[in-house]
């Protein structure tokens, strides 16, 4: 079966181009260490330099003399051919699948989801990503606001999903104590109404 692929420019980095993917192509993140030996004939050549496995990409640079015009045509073929076989695919360090959903949070908070909580002066910070289950604190203006729920799930929750299919869930890590052991409230008190 054919794996859907298309190239993106780096800015500023001509000789790397980011080869997005379906999520879950690959399954891991980082470097690359034993490839399908289509795409791998081109590493063993020389004329790719490093292959860097993402969420939804996989980063290909080239050696310094070589250019995407040139060798583009064949090595997007070479790679087509080897993502056929996703399974012959290594990477150089023993990632899990939670390394994979730790990346694609991280890929999240670094984009438009991110920059939406940071430009209404909220925070959300990863408390611990653990078999498949990201655990979070809201911090700033997120830690009280009423529309923080819709954020975490519509926003958040929907995009890392897209990224990391196998996401099981987001959770909310539990609010901080007082010294007396009583719960910090929210700033509005939940209501005992039906």
């Amino acid at each position: 079966m054919t794996v859907p692929i298309h190239p993106e420019a780096i800015p500023g980095s001509p000789q790397e181009l980011r080869w997005v993917l379906p999520a879950g192509t690959l399954e891991f993140v980082g470097e690359v260490a034993v490839a399908p030996a289509s795409i791998q004939a081109w590493v063993d050549d020389g004329v790719i330099t490093s292959m860097t496995a993402e969420p939804t990409a996989l980063r290909i640079a080239l050696r310094d003399g070589r250019s995407w015009r040139r060798d583009g045509a064949a090595i997007r073929t070479a790679l087509s051919e080897a993502l056929t076989t996703a399974d012959q695919w290594r990477g150089a360090s023993a990632g899990s699948a939670d390394d994979v959903l730790r990346a694609a949070v991280g890929q999240v908070l670094a984009g438009e989801v991110g920059d939406f909580i940071r430009s209404h002066g909220g925070a959300l910070d990863i408390v611990d990503v653990a078999a498949g289950v990201v655990t979070v604190s809201l911090g700033g203006t997120c830690a009280h606001c009423p529309a923080s729920d819709v954020t975490l799930t519509d926003r958040f929750e929907d995009a890392v999903r897209a990224l990391f299919p196998s996401l099981v869930e987001v959770r909310v890590a539990a609010a901080p104590s007082l010294a007396s052991g009583r719960r910090l409230l929210g700033l509005f008190p939940v209501s005992s109404r039906g």
